[in-house]
């Protein structure tokens, strides 16, 4: 995978790391402690029943974004632009499974157009199925200043989509 950001890399590094010579890593050996310098840009998604909850989001996504999403069921932002994204991608990543590296254009009402990169992985429960889903976006390019990347104000373009199925 062809990773820009030393978050992502960190990210694709750990997830490796943990799972050794599984297909997936396990959620019972996620520390989240190991990814502290990265965890600011992070999002933890979680599968239950027929919809995902968002059950880490840092704090600089809360920051960029306005609001914390901890807790929040993904089907709540179904309706935004960026919100069916997502949706789709996280599905896909835990039905192939698959790691899914994207970058995103992204065009405001603020104004300036922002580049950003996402990485999303999928961890196995303990019974070895995917489950979760963990995320680390970070903007490439943009000016960063006090803008707020509001969901229900941008325009998101995929320009890039790398996909590993496992």
């Amino acid at each position: 995978m062809d990773l820009k950001t030393e978050g992502a890399r960190t990210l694709l590094a750990y997830w490796e790391s943990q799972k050794g010579n599984s297909r997936l890593p396990s959620t019972t050996d996620l520390d989240l402690v190991d990814l502290a310098p990265i965890l600011s840009n992070m999002v933890i998604y979680e599968l239950g029943e027929n919809d995902f909850t968002v059950r880490f989001f840092g704090t600089e996504m809360v920051r960029r974004l306005g609001v914390d999403l901890t807790g929040t069921k993904t089907s709540a932002f179904i309706d935004q632009p960026f919100g069916k994204l997502i949706i789709d991608h996280l599905t896909q990543v835990i039905d192939g499974p698959t790691m899914r590296s994207l970058e995103y254009h992204s065009q405001t009402n603020e104004g300036p157009a922002l580049e950003i990169e996402h990485i999303m992985l999928p961890w196995a429960n303990e019974q070895g199925e995917p489950q979760c889903v963990l995320s680390h976006v970070i903007r490439t390019s943009g000016e960063d200043a006090t803008l707020t990347l509001k969901l229900e104000e941008s325009f998101i373009g995929l320009v890039n989509l790398q996909t590993v199925s496992l």
